[in-house]
């Protein structure tokens, strides 16, 4: 048995890695009486973790038919795609004239785990860590916050990637190329960078998606 105090974010917790890893595939339906016998809950906890994972964009609870993994098309992952270009540019394009020698310290700590990390499971967390650090110093937390939700949006198509690691070294090289801006401190060209990054994923995420379906 869970704790009581701690069962809704545990539920929640457990299922955001399930959805996010591909364990739970975009469609599939969240009953809430299976669910409940999973976590050896009532459905109370389980129809509140459901709402908390629709605010985050994970599912999508409908009435008198349940809960389902939000299943993007390709459409809404360029969409995604260029909501994020924007929200993130202007993010890094504010961040880089405030960056002090503690924010450059963070980035470069969190480039490196990221680079540790990239081959391995934890990568989706050193990936946003790495972008959480980028941004934060412009102190402009509802757009941060903006960013991290679209990102959430499409960090469930992370068993896509995993199946085309050959990427990778062009994400690092993209990583790397953001902190050398943020380091010599040119705005535009981090703002540059980070666009030319977020497009690059986007497009790889829609061919990757468009493969697994057959198209």
């Amino acid at each position: 048995m869970l704790k009581a105090q701690t069962t809704q974010d545990l539920i929640v917790e457990a299922l955001r890695a399930d959805i996010t890893a591909g364990r739970i595939r975009p469609g599939s339906p969240l009953r809430q009486e299976d669910l409940a016998g999973r976590f050896e809950v009532s459905r109370i906890p389980i129809r509140e973790a459901l709402r908390r994972l629709e605010s985050e964009g994970l599912v999508r609870v409908f009435p008198n038919r349940g809960a389902f993994v939000v299943q993007l098309s390709p459409a809404e992952i360029r969409e995604i795609t260029d909501l994020r270009v924007m929200v993130e540019g202007d993010l890094i394009f504010r961040a880089v004239p405030c960056l002090t020698d503690k924010a450059l310290a963070r980035i470069a700590e969190t480039l490196e785990a990221a680079e540790r990390t990239a081959a391995t499971s934890a990568w989706v967390e050193g990936d946003r860590a790495f972008h959480i650090s980028l941004y934060a110093p412009a102190e402009r937390p509802r757009q941060l916050g903006l960013a991290m939700s679209l990102r959430t949006e499409v960090e469930r198509y992370e068993v896509l990637y995993q199946q085309l690691p050959a990427d990778r070294p062009a994400w690092l090289r993209d990583h790397r190329a953001i902190a050398d801006a943020c380091f010599r401190r040119d705005a535009e060209a981090a703002r540059s960078c980070v666009a030319e990054h977020v497009a690059s994923a986007g497009a790889f995420l829609i061919n990757a998606h468009e493969a697994k379906l057959g198209k």
